[in-house]
C-alpha cells in the first residue's frame, strides 16, 4: 500500500506532467453509445483536457515497451495498406480550436498537453440500504437489513473518461496512416511466452495487435468509461452504477497472459463429455466444458446461478444415467453444480446442514439411488448421500486413513485411501469393511487406482515382471489390474506390459469402459482404452513437450479424453475421436482476456491502477478519474508473466512491486508515467506482493516458497535484504504507520503479524485470532485494518502490537482503503454474488452499503477489486461477470 492508504496531510504537493499524446491503433472501434461524450487524443488533432492549467509545459515522449516492440515487428509497418479506417473514436472527438500541425518537424516531439487541473469531487451518492452497525461493544452484532431513507434527486449524467498513451519520438505508424486512427488499439507484436519458448497465442480470427484493457481492464481500446455516481436502482440493468469498460475494442484472449486454466476432472456418459476445472488470476472462475459429440466439438456449459458464488470452482464430477453432478470449493464453503444432461447446469450453494465449514470432497460417484461423495473435515473421513446431487445427508464414514476417491456399481461404494488400501459399503455408508485385493503376475505394493466400469469395480497395482536370461536377467514394469463385481471377491483381469512402460498415472472408467495412461521411459505417454477391462488398445502416445502433464482420463465412445497441465495451462485432449489437442482458445468464453487491476493506490495528486494486461505489467494513472493514461518504459515487459501487486509513492517518487515470470518485479518511476526496473537483493525467487513508504524509506513485501521477503531502500536505486524472524511464513501486504511498517501474511495457514522500526529489522507480534491467511492491510495513523480471503476483520490501534478480530456478514472482503474519514472495505455479501462496502471511523465497528447500481448488484457475479479515496469520493475497479467496471461513488 502507498502512504495515501495511510491516510494523512503530509502528502507532498505538485505532480508531474503527463506524458504526450500518442496516436496508435489498426483497428476502428465502435460507434459511441447514442447519448454518451466519447473524447479521444491523436496526433494531429489534440484534444485539450478539462480544467487546464496556465503552467502547461513541454515534456520529452517516453516510448513504451509495447511501442518498442511494434518497432521490431515483421508484423507491421507504418505504410500497411491492409491497415484499417479511421474509426468512429476519431470522429466523436471535438475539433480543437487552434489545431497545430498535424506532422511535428523531424526528431522533435509533440508539445505535452495542458496538465489536468484539480481532482473534481464526485457528486453527492444517495445512500443505500444498509445493514446495523456490528462490532462495537453495547451495539447489535446482527440483524436484518434496513432501508435508510434516500432522498430524492435525479440520476447523475455519467461520462466516459479520456485515456492518453505516451508516444514515441518523432512520430509513429498512427501519424504515418493520417494521424486519426484510434489512440489505442496496441501495435502488434507478440509478447514473449513464458520461459521454455514459443509465443503467445491469440484467439483465432483475431489479429495478434493487443487493445489492452485498462483500469480494472479499463482501457478498453482506449476509452475509460466512468460514472460520477452511485445509485439505488435495485439491481436494474438501466439503473445508475458502475460502467461496463470493454465497449470499444475487446482484448483478444491468450495463452501465456497470466490467467491460469485447471481441469480438475473429466467424466462421459454416452456421447457427453464434461471437464471440471477453473481460471484464475485475482480471482478463481468455475469452469464447464461439455462435449455432445463424443469429444470431437466443445463448448462451455451454460450456468444458471442459484444460490452459489463467483469464486465456486468445481473439482469433481459424475454422470449417472439420470443426472450429473459436480461438487467443488468456494468462499462459502463446498458448492455444488447439477445437471440433467451435461449439457445445462444449475450452480446451488452447498446443503445447509450436510456440508459445514472445513469440508474438503475429494472423490464423487453415480450410484442406483443417486449420487455418493467421500471427503475429510479435519481430518476425520465423511461420506455425502443424495438422491439426486441437489439435496445432500452427511454421516461420519469410520474409514482408515485420508479418503482419495470413491467408485460405485449399483448401491456398493467402494473407497481407497491415501495408503492405497480399500474400503467397502454395501448399505450406503453405514458400514464399512476392508475389501481386500489379492498380489498377482507380480504385483506389488499398494491399490494405486480405482475405477468402476462395465462389468463392477476395477482396481490396479504397479508390478514387475524378470526376463531374459538367468545370466542376464532382466526385470520391467508393468501395470496389474483386478476386477470385483461385488467389492468383495477380486481377480486378476489384465497387465498392461510393453517395453516402454514407466508407471500409470491415471484410470477412469465410463459406460463406455476403462482409460488409462501410462508414461513411458522415452517420454511420453500412452493412452489406452479397454471396453472390459481385460483387453486393452492402445490408442495414441502422446508428446510431453510444451510441459504437458496428463491427470486423469475416461473412454469416450471412440477414443479417450484426457486432461492435465501444460506451460500454457490446461491441456485437454481427446485421442480417438479427434486429432490434436483440443485448442481451448477456440472454445468461445473457456479463455478470458487478461486485464487485471489487482490495486488501486493514490500518492502526490496521481491515482494508479496496477495490475497486468495480456501477461504484461501494466500501469494506468489519472489525476481527475476522467482522463487515464497508460505508462511505459522499459520494465513493463520481460520473458514470462509479469504482474504487479502494489505501489506506494515517496519524495523520491514510485515503486511498484509484482512478479516476472518466478522472479521478484521492482519498477521505480519518477513521475508514473516511464518505469524502469531496478535490482533488488541478489539470490531470491519468488515474488512481492506489498509496498509502502514511511519515515524509514521505502519498504516492499513478498515470499519465496519458503520464506518472506523483505527489502528496504532509502532512494529506490539500493535496495538490501531485511533480517530478523523472516525464516518462515508468507508476508502478502505491508503498511507504514507513524514510526515504522506493519506486514501480514500466513504461517502454515494462520494470520502472521511482523513489525519493524526502520523496514530493515522485522519481529513477529502476535497475530489476530483468525482463521486463514492475511492478504490486505491499511493504516491510517497507528491504527490498521487487515483482511482476509474470509469475512474476517482484524484491527491494531497500537501500530501492530496487539490485534482484536471480529466478522462482517461477507463471504469474501477483496479491496481496502484508509480514506479522511476512516477506512472502507468492499466484497462480496453472505449469500450473495452483488458488492457491497463497509465503513469505519475507527475500525471497531462497521456500516455496510448495499449499492444496487446496474453492474452492482443483479443477475450474475459482481465484485469490486480495488478502491481508492479521490477527491471527495471513492473510484473503485471491479468486475461484473467477465466484464470490466469502473465505478465513482461519495465516500460511505
Amino acid at each position: 500500500m502507498s502512504t495515501a492508504d495511510r491516510h494523512d496531510d503530509r502528502d507532498p504537493t505538485g505532480a508531474p506532467s503527463p506524458p504526450p499524446n500518442r496516436g496508435r491503433g489498426d483497428r476502428p472501434g465502435p460507434p459511441p453509445a447514442e447519448g454518451d461524450k466519447l473524447v479521444a487524443s491523436w496526433r494531429g488533432a489534440p484534444t485539450a483536457p478539462p480544467n487546464p492549467s496556465p503552467a502547461a509545459h513541454e515534456t520529452p515522449a517516453v516510448p513504451s515497451a509495447e511501442q518498442t516492440r511494434a518497432a521490431k515487428s515483421p508484423l507491421r509497418t507504418p505504410t500497411d495498406p491492409t491497415a484499417p479506417p479511421a474509426g468512429p473514436l476519431a470522429a466523436a472527438a471535438p475539433p480543437p480550436a487552434a489545431s497545430p500541425p498535424a506532422t511535428p518537424p523531424a526528431g522533435k516531439p509533440l508539445p505535452a498537453p495542458p496538465r489536468p487541473g484539480p481532482i473534481p469531487a464526485a457528486a453527492p451518492w444517495p445512500r443505500a440500504a444498509s445493514e446495523p452497525v456490528i462490532g462495537r461493544p453495547g451495539s447489535s452484532a446482527g440483524g436484518r437489513e434496513t432501508n435508510a431513507a434516500v432522498p430524492a434527486r435525479p440520476p447523475a449524467a455519467r461520462e466516459r473518461a479520456r485515456v492518453r498513451t505516451p508516444g514515441p519520438p518523432g512520430g509513429d505508424a498512427g501519424q504515418a496512416r493520417g494521424g486519426d486512427a484510434p489512440a489505442f488499439d496496441r501495435p502488434q507484436g507478440a509478447p514473449t511466452p513464458p520461459e521454455g519458448g514459443g509465443t503467445r497465442v491469440f484467439r483465432p480470427g483475431l489479429r495478434s495487435g493487443i487493445a489492452v484493457a485498462a483500469v480494472a481492464v479499463l482501457v478498453a481500446g482506449g476509452v475509460t468509461y466512468l460514472v460520477r455516481d452511485g445509485g439505488d436502482g435495485g439491481g436494474r440493468e438501466d439503473a445508475p452504477g458502475a460502467e461496463a469498460a470493454d465497449k470499444v475494442f475487446a482484448v483478444p484472449a491468450a495463452l501465456y497472459d497470466g490467467h491460469e486454466q485447471a481441469v480438475t476432472a473429466v467424466a462421459v456418459h454416452g456421447d457427453t463429455a464434461v471437464t471440471v476445472g477453473s481460471e484464475t488470476v485475482d480471482a478463481p472462475r468455475g469452469q464447464i466444458l461439455v462435449s455432445s459429440d463424443g469429444g470431437k466439438a466443445w463448448s462451455t456449459a451454460k450456468v444458471k446461478d442459484e444460490g452459489g458464488t463467483g469464486q465456486d470452482v468445481p473439482e469433481v464430477v459424475a454422470a449417472g444415467d439420470r443426472a450429473w453432478v459436480a461438487l467443488g470449493r468456494g468462499p462459502g464453503g463446498v458448492a455444488v453444480w447439477t445437471s440433467a444432461d451435461g449439457r445445462a447446469w444449475t450452480h446451488r450453494a452447498g446443503a445447509t446442514g450436510a456440508f459445514t465449514a472445513g469440508d474438503q470432497v475429494t472423490g464423487v460417484a453415480a450410484t442406483s439411488a443417486g449420487f455418493a461423495a467421500i471427503g475429510t473435515n479435519q481430518g476425520a473421513a465423511v461420506l455425502w448421500t443424495s438422491p439426486d446431487g441437489a439435496a445432500w445427508q452427511r454421516q461420519q464414514a469410520p474409514l482408515q486413513g485420508k479418503p482419495v476417491g470413491i467408485a460405485a456399481s449399483g448401491a456398493t461404494l467402494v473407497v481407497r485411501n491415501d495408503k492405497g488400501d480399500l474400503w467397502r459399503s454395501a448399505d450406503g455408508g453405514r458400514t464399512w469393511a476392508r475389501a481386500e485385493v489379492p498380489q498377482s503376475d507380480g504385483s506389488y505394493g499398494p491399490v494405486v487406482a480405482l475405477a468402476s466400469g462395465p462389468g463392477g469395480f476395477f482396481a490396479a497395482r504397479e508390478g514387475r515382471r524378470t526376463g531374459g536370461s538367468s545370466k542376464h536377467p532382466k526385470k520391467r514394469a508393468l501395470a496389474v489390474f483386478f476386477r470385483s463385481s461385488d467389492g468383495v471377491g477380486w481377480t486378476r483381469s489384465s497387465t498392461i506390459d510393453r517395453s516402454t512402460y514407466s508407471s500409470l498415472t491415471a484410470l477412469g472408467g465410463s459406460d463406455a469402459g476403462l482409460a488409462a495412461l501410462t508414461p513411458l521411459t522415452d517420454g511420453r505417454v500412452a493412452a489406452q482404452r479397454s471396453k472390459d477391462g481385460v483387453n486393452w488398445d492402445s490408442v495414441e502416445r502422446l508428446g510431453t513437450d510444451q510441459g504437458r502433464q496428463a491427470g486423469s482420463a475416461a473412454a469416450l465412445p471412440q477414443g479417450v479424453l484426457v486432461a492435465g497441465r501444460q506451460d500454457s495451462g490446461a491441456y485437454l485432449a481427446a485421442p480417438g475421436a479427434r486429432h490434436g489437442d483440443i485448442d481451448l482458445l477456440s472454445v468461445p468464453g473457456a479463455v478470458t482476456p487478461d486485464r487485471t487491476i489487482t490495486r488501486l493506490v493514490a500518492g502526490n495528486g496521481v491515482t494508479l491502477a496496477v495490475g497486468s494486461g495480456a501477461g504484461e505489467a501494466a500501469v494506468w494513472a489519472t489525476r481527475d478519474g476522467r482522463t487515464w493514461t497508460r505508462a511505459g518504459g522499459t520494465g513493463l515487459t520481460g520473458p514470462g508473466v509479469q504482474r504487479l501487486a502494489a505501489a506506494a509513492y515517496g519524495p523520491k517518487g514510485w515503486v511498484a512491486a509484482g512478479r516476472s515470470a518466478a522472479k521478484p518485479m521492482l519498477l521505480t518511476s519518477g513521475d508514473a508515467n516511464a518505469w524502469n526496473p531496478v535490482a533488488g537483493p541478489a539470490g531470491d525467487d519468488g515474488a512481492l506482493a506489498g509496498a509502502a513508504y514511511g519515515q524509514a524509506g521505502y519498504v516492499v513485501v513478498g515470499s519465496t516458497d519458503k520464506a518472506p521477503i523483505a527489502w528496504r531502500s532509502d532512494d529506490l536505486a539500493r535496495w538490501t535484504a531485511g533480517s530478523g524472524d523472516l525464516r518462515d511464513g508468507r508476508m502478502h501486504d505491508v503498511a507504514a504507520v507513524t514510526r515504522g511498517y506493519v506486514a501480514v501474511g500466513e504461517r502454515d495457514g494462520a494470520p502472521a503479524v511482523w513489525t519493524s522500526d526502520d523496514g530493515a529489522k522485522w519481529t513477529s507480534a502476535r497475530p489476530p485470532q483468525a482463521q486463514g491467511a492475511l492478504t490486505r492491510v491499511v493504516a491510517r495513523g497507528d491504527t490498521l485494518v487487515a483482511t482476509g480471503a474470509g469475512n474476517a476483520v482484524a484491527v491494531s490501534s497500537d501500530a501492530g502490537r496487539t490485534w482484536r478480530a471480529q466478522t462482517v456478514q461477507a463471504s469474501a472482503l477483496a479491496a481496502s482503503v484508509a480514506t479522511p474519514r476512516g477506512f472502507v472495505l468492499a466484497g462480496t455479501p453472505a449469500g450473495t454474488d452483488d458488492v457491497a462496502l463497509w465503513s469505519s471511523a475507527d475500525g471497531a465497528s462497521w456500516r455496510a452499503t448495499r449499492p444496487r447500481g446496474a453492474r452492482l448488484a443483479g443477475e450474475g457475479s459482481q465484485r469490486l477489486t480495488g478502491l481508492a479515496a479521490l477527491g471527495q469520493g471513492l473510484v473503485a475497479t471491479g468486475m461484473d461477470g467477465d466484464t470490466p467496471t469502473l465505478w465513482h461513488t461519495a465516500l460511505p
